[in-house]
């Protein structure tokens, strides 16, 4: 596996890289409509910043 498929985004860096605010995702990771949380450590999670990055693609098509 190459380091950029293993990356993580912290969810600090959510907002920026989707335009979204951090509540908005989080609705969205509940209804399953957003890339689930990765549990880092005990108090820190992210997301695989490939499947943000493929979600992020698949929105702008749909728009």
């Amino acid at each position: 596996m190459s380091t950029e498929t293993r990356r993580i985004y912290r969810l600090k860096e959510l907002p920026r890289v989707t335009g979204l605010s951090l509540t908005t995702i989080w609705r969205l990771q509940k209804t399953g409509d957003f890339p689930p949380r990765v549990q880092l450590s005990p108090g820190r999670v992210g997301c695989l910043a490939s499947a943000v990055d493929t979600w992020v693609e698949s929105r702008k098509q749909v728009a």
